[in-house]
């Protein structure tokens, strides 16, 4: 009979206190991360990669989240020449799919300098793939890029010091060499943030079964 009446005394008690949330709130589970499927392995946060033999392509999209109303978007990028004798980029060699497939081509520096007001900014405060990269490449050695201008006087790490707008064409890089560097394109149709995309790098001194090399990406 006194086993009885413990029972009953005790589950007014184990409702109350359910009752006033204080069982069952002491843990609380963070939330899962969200899963993309078909992008390429990530690097960092802002930052996906494809680590070939031959070369590795990383693209950062720290500075494409603040693209909002601007007509264009922003991309750091890094590449490493890892098993071809010379590499030689230029604008031309990069091109950017979104998720319909339509294609869009590197931004030339005219139409940035004119339209776009975030160069200096984009370098100066959200660049950060320099950071990351000289240690994943100890070994390599950098060479400087810069092809899309700055509307003031650098140094904006990576790019050189130099006069506003100037830029460089192309950048060579030997093997065992990387660059770090900004290239912009047109605001994607399907808008930026919360959006997959393809970056493809194609290139003379790649084999013809991997030309263009491509990085799957998502800004988010």
């Amino acid at each position: 009979m006194k086993k009885h009446t413990l029972r009953m005394a005790v589950l007014p008690v184990a409702s109350i206190l359910l009752a006033l949330g204080i069982v069952g709130c002491t843990e609380r589970r963070p939330k899962p991360p969200r899963e993309v499927g078909g992008l390429d392995e990530k690097l960092s946060t802002f930052a996906w990669k494809e680590d070939g033999n031959l070369v590795a392509l990383i693209v950062d999209t720290r500075a494409a989240r603040y693209v909002g109303e601007a007509s264009y978007m922003p991309l750091e990028i890094a590449v490493a020449n890892r098993g071809l004798n010379e590499l030689v980029l230029t604008r031309e060699s990069f091109t950017l799919v979104d998720e319909t497939g339509q294609k869009y081509p590197v931004a030339a520096p005219q139409e940035l300098l004119q339209d776009y007001d975030f160069l200096d900014r984009d370098r100066a405060t959200l660049a950060e793939l320099m950071g990351i990269v000289d240690q994943k490449f100890t070994t390599f050695t950098y060479y400087p890029s810069k092809l899309s201008p700055t509307k003031t006087s650098g140094p904006f790490p990576p790019s050189p010091p130099g006069a506003a707008g100037v830029v460089r064409d192309q950048v060579t890089l030997p093997k065992f060499g990387y660059t770090v560097d900004f290239i912009y394109f047109p605001k994607p149709a399907t808008g930026v943030k919360d959006h997959k995309f393809e970056l493809q790098m194609s290139s003379p001194a790649l084999p013809a079964d991997n030309n263009p090399i491509f990085v799957k990406f998502m800004v988010i």
